[in-house]
């Protein structure tokens, strides 16, 4: 106790400023690869009248960086420290662990300076070219999710009629896409939801995107034309089955509970997000059975776009690709361990897709037909004639 009363002195002589003094690491954040050298530069924010010593934690670089863990700041100068790669890492920091004045050394959180956010993120990985090519894989795979959703509504528009697209599956996209917009705008907008995302994680950036939030909008109003044309266009009796109104309501009193409960203050902004996410895996988990199974009621996949099929089994296999990728560069597959929920969504989206694509080209190939529609939660209604088949049966019938 009495060996840092020389240390708690000088903390109580450092010049009272609205913001405490604190380390600076430049670059901040940086990609190499193993034997890279790179320099980085720790600086203060603010001058200070003394000497400081600074040592960094090693326990869990040791094993990936090489480097001189202690060196010393003076006053209005800075220090560089030489750090080289050893082996691939997908994300590792150098961080503070002590500091010392006059030969007084104090844990970090005791630092005459704050420390608490002075960190440099590292990432070791096998290949620069590979990094580059693993973007160019989450731009094509960006590309062709957002492409996906118009070969539908085209179809729609050249059919000027919706009958064999699924109405619980246009319902449960609209709110699964609903759920995921506000998701992304308040993780990229909302700078209360931010604060409390780095009060939770310190070390992790915001992993939303604007691109994120470009696709999410994107799809949302693509979602939103559809629901549009299965109101207006040729629908014959398609209606939303019961257990998707069930199902759908249960899903939106969520959203809107937990939106109450983080407006009253009953719960942080950031639970209210993360539900909206919950929202948006159980919507992905359960969208596509009831198209799945329209189809196999009806023998055909007429009505239903194969172009948005195709698009979208390309865009899940290569976002599976970007993730074994990312892996293979890093020597980790923690991306896939350590989310099991991300991967088996993309999965689960590529499964049924195979499904729909094996429906359209070896089931039912070829086959047409006529507008009759069974709501998957009833048995036993019988085909439907269409209104135009209808109507020219009765004009037949009542010529004399």
């Amino acid at each position: 106790m009495f060996s840092s009363l020389p240390l708690l002195i000088l903390i109580s002589l450092i010049p009272p400023s609205f913001s405490s003094p604190h380390l600076v690491f430049d670059p901040s954040s940086v990609s190499l690869i193993p034997q890279e050298k790179t320099n980085f530069t720790v600086s203060l924010s603010e001058p200070l009248e003394f000497d400081l010593g600074v040592t960094l934690k090693t326990q869990e670089t040791q094993d990936y960086l090489q480097f001189s863990p202690s060196f010393l700041i003076s006053p209005n100068a800075s220090s560089v420290i030489e750090v080289n790669p050893t082996h691939p890492v997908n994300q590792v920091y150098l961080e503070i662990e002590s500091c010392s004045v006059n030969g007084t050394t104090v844990n970090a959180s005791d630092c005459p300076v704050d420390v608490s956010s002075s960190f440099a993120r590292i990432r070791v990985i096998r290949s620069h070219p590979l990094d580059v090519i693993v973007d160019i894989v989450g731009w094509a795979y960006f590309l062709a999710w957002s492409i996906s959703f118009w070969p539908q509504i085209i179809l729609n528009f050249q059919r000027k009629s919706v009958i064999g697209l699924n109405f619980d599956f246009v319902l449960l996209n609209t709110i699964g896409f609903a759920s995921y917009t506000v998701y992304n705008s308040l993780l990229f907008f909302d700078r209360e939801v931010q604060s409390e995302y780095i009060s939770s994680f310190p070390r992790s950036p915001i992993p939303v995107l604007l691109n994120d939030v470009v696709f999410a909008v994107h799809a949302f109003i693509a979602c939103v034309i559809t629901g549009i044309q299965a109101i207006f266009l040729e629908r014959d009796n398609q209606r939303v089955s019961r257990i998707c109104i069930g199902w759908s309501s249960i899903l939106v009193l969520c959203g809107v509970i937990t939106s109450i409960l983080a407006v009253t203050s009953v719960i942080r902004l950031l639970t209210f997000v993360d539900s909206l996410s919950y929202i948006k895996m159980a919507v992905t988990l359960s969208k596509y059975f009831p198209q799945a199974i329209m189809n196999f009621r009806r023998k055909s996949t007429v009505g239903w776009s194969i172009g948005n099929i195709l698009l979208d089994f390309t865009g899940g296999s290569l976002d599976l690709l970007q993730v074994a990728l990312q892996g293979f560069n890093v020597a980790n597959f923690s991306n896939v361990i350590g989310n099991p929920v991300k991967f088996g969504l993309g999965f689960v989206s590529i499964v049924f897709d195979i499904v729909f694509m094996i429906q359209h080209y070896v089931l039912y190939r070829g086959n047409q037909v006529v507008g009759e529609y069974e709501e998957i939660d009833e048995e036993g209604v019988p085909p439907l004639i269409p209104l135009r088949e209808s109507i020219k049966i009765l004009i037949l019938r009542v010529k004399p």
